[in-house]
């Protein structure tokens, strides 16, 4: 009797010593899973075909690994167009007809895929395929409608989405973050070039005004021996500001030698948001490019009415107008997140 107490008391000390180290050794772990999709049906005005129909825009599902060691990662698959389209130019700079295989306007693609480690107060390691600071991380979060139009800078391919490479983050929540990181340079299709070349950002976004942000953004590619001296530069600036019922923003984005290649491309965007109500929102944008990947030329009038009727669908009504092709539509967009 005495052997069975102590041994029952033994198993019980062991088991609950068991469990106290599970409780306060172990991290705790937050996991989620996270979707957009965005949708919608357009009209056009003009004679230009189809003149009505429906699209998605995006498909994207994501998820996201935590613990309290300071350690995530993070992987985001996309669905969208990655075939755009091919322009070739003679010596004169004319442009020539080409014809090639678009492929699918929906191909999933893997579009984040970060390790994240904060190995100090305020500063973090980020390595894999990264979110591009040019645009991506800061201004669609200001701008808040991607499920009707992306920004002025992913509208015309001004840079790629996302990239291979890694990044090195000093982040004070009440004042300032700043970054430096290098990359391949190619996008996320592509795996680096055969000459081996590093493109070289640096971020700054400064918070240190309630309400305000200012954002710079700096990107320096060397050039390739066939390049010669055409050093890649690219530069964006964009500055928020939120006052009462009001959201307003500013971008200006710049790049020298593309693709090393003696060309300027460069584009402003301002938007102005205003909540009428906590369901209903006006908003109002303009977008001005003078050159770039897909146009040399656009001014873009975008204005709407959005309603929240859940805290995580968006319904819109809105009208655009394409200044160089005087194309006139109105648009019903659909966007739900998770």
């Amino acid at each position: 009797m005495k052997l069975k107490l102590l041994t029952f008391i033994i198993f019980s000390a062991i088991s609950i010593t068991n469990f106290a180290q599970d409780s306060i050794v172990k991290p705790a772990n937050k996991q989620t899973i996270f979707a957009n999709i965005f949708t919608g049906a357009y009209y056009n005005f003009n004679t230009i075909k189809p003149n009505a129909g429906f699209e998605l825009s995006t498909a994207l599902l994501g998820y996201k690994f935590e613990n309290s060691k300071n350690i995530s990662f993070t992987l985001i698959y996309d669905v969208t167009r990655t075939t755009n389209g091919i322009n070739v130019y003679d010596s004169s700079d004319t442009k020539l007809s080409v014809l090639y295989f678009e492929g699918s306007k929906y191909t999933a693609f893997l579009k984040m895929a970060e390790i994240k480690w904060k190995f100090a107060k305020n500063f973090s390691l980020s390595a894999g395929e990264l979110l591009n600071e040019q645009y991506l991380t800061v201004q669609d979060k200001y701008w808040a409608h991607r499920y009707v139009m992306v920004t002025m800078q992913e509208l015309y391919k001004m840079a790629n989405p996302a990239d291979f490479g890694m990044r090195i983050e000093y982040r004070n929540p009440q004042k300032l973050a700043f970054s430096v990181g290098a990359n391949n340079g190619n996008g996320p299709f592509r795996y680096q070039d055969a000459e081996s070349v590093i493109e070289y950002t640096s971020n700054l976004e400064i918070f240190y005004v309630k309400n305000l942000l200012i954002k710079t953004f700096i990107a320096l590619t060397p050039a390739t021996i066939e390049a010669e001296n055409n050093l890649k530069t690219a530069f964006s600036g964009f500055i928020s500001y939120k006052i009462n019922k009001y959201n307003i923003g500013f971008e200006y984005s710049n790049t020298k030698n593309p693709e090393f290649i003696n060309k300027i491309y460069s584009g402003t965007s301002a938007f102005i948001l205003y909540q009428l109500t906590p369901k209903y929102e006006l908003f109002g944008r303009y977008d001005y490019v003078d050159n770039s990947p897909v146009a040399s030329y656009e001014n873009i009038f975008v204005g709407g009415i959005q309603f929240t009727p859940e805290s995580n669908l968006f319904l819109s009504v809105n009208y655009r107008y394409w200044e160089k092709s005087e194309i006139q539509q109105l648009y019903f967009n659909l966007g739900a997140k998770f």
